[in-house]
């Protein structure tokens, strides 16, 4: 029985990094903004801690911020510049094996919209 349960845990520490390291590499896919599509693509590293960031803003690449993944969840933060003012842009998705389905937009919550991600 405790073989069982050692077993169970172990199997479930190994789904969980591999999770991870799945999520390292591009993501690419696009939002709307002003009824215009925006690509967006994600430069996603590491396998313990995810760090990277995010390509497609007029204002330049965006580090991300305080990445989590707590199971299929995935959440960060970046700064962008939008009319001159700088923006904050949080983001919170769910994983799959082949996309991420976010939410994201200010942190007050002005504004927001949905963007898919596929791995390329």
């Amino acid at each position: 029985m405790r073989r069982h349960i050692a077993l169970t845990g172990l199997l479930l520490l190994l789904a969980t990094l591999a999770s991870a390291a799945d999520l390292a590499g591009t993501w690419k896919g696009a939002f709307s903004f002003n009824d215009q599509s925006v690509p967006l693509t994600l430069d996603l590293k590491g396998t313990d801690q995810l760090t990277g960031k995010v390509e497609g803003f007029p204002s330049g690449p965006a580090e991300i911020k305080e990445a989590k993944l707590q199971g299929e969840s995935l959440s960060f933060w970046i700064m962008i510049e939008y009319q001159g003012n700088p923006v904050k842009l949080v983001f919170r998705g769910k994983t799959a094996a082949d996309k991420i389905d976010f939410e994201f937009g200010t942190e007050d919550g002005s504004w927001g919209t949905t963007y898919t991600a596929k791995k390329s």
